[in-house]
């Protein structure tokens, strides 16, 4: 009984640490319980879009991001996949973003084959953050918006961009070992 106890513990730790993508490096400002502050470099990002009257797409997205970095561009070679994915509402559209972390400037990177992907930088800068595990279902994402944004009041910041929510995880991990970020960008 402990034996077989002990190995599943031994999978769920093998699966939950079998994600190790590369992220964006930042700098801790400041950090209260699960909220931070930070301050990140500009990084070149691999962004689509689609409207936000179509957002049963949303999982096109990943697909036409993944097919960029799997091949899908001017030199037919794969790229690294990083971590976090990004998703973020814009007045009138809905973005996803994978981090081009290998590359400093946009011309580094082959020219994607989709019309639907854009190769850009985007100046991340100081962000606030709150980090929360399990899923990142609409639910919990509206929860620890209310923590962010009452932290954000109690403490006269002002947010510069809308929210971001950033997923770290393959779909596969199991949910207590999922992290997932809310993030603003403040001033």
């Amino acid at each position: 009984m402990i034996k077989n106890i002990y190995i599943y513990l031994s999978i769920l730790l093998c699966m939950a640490s079998a994600d190790s993508y590369k992220e964006p490096e930042y700098t801790l400002i400041k950090k209260d319980g699960k909220i931070e502050i930070r301050k990140y470099s500009e990084y070149v990002i691999a962004r689509t879009s689609i409207s936000k009257g179509d957002m049963e797409l949303n999982n096109n997205m990943f697909r036409t991001l993944a097919g960029y970095i799997f091949g899908g561009n001017s030199k037919n070679e794969s790229i690294p996949m990083t971590a976090p994915v990004i998703t973020k509402n814009n007045d009138s559209d809905y973005d996803m973003i994978f981090f081009m972390l290998d590359a400093e400037e946009t011309n580094q990177l082959p020219q994607p084959n989709s019309q639907n992907v854009t190769i850009e930088k985007m100046e991340i800068g100081k962000t606030a953050s709150i980090s929360f595990g399990m899923w990142a279902t609409e639910s919990r994402v509206g929860r620890y918006k209310k923590k962010l944004d009452k932290y954000i009041r109690n403490n006269n910041l002002e947010i510069e961009s809308p929210l971001m929510v950033a997923q770290y995880n393959s779909p596969w991990t199991v949910p207590p070992f999922r992290k997932n970020e809310l993030i603003y960008k403040i001033k």
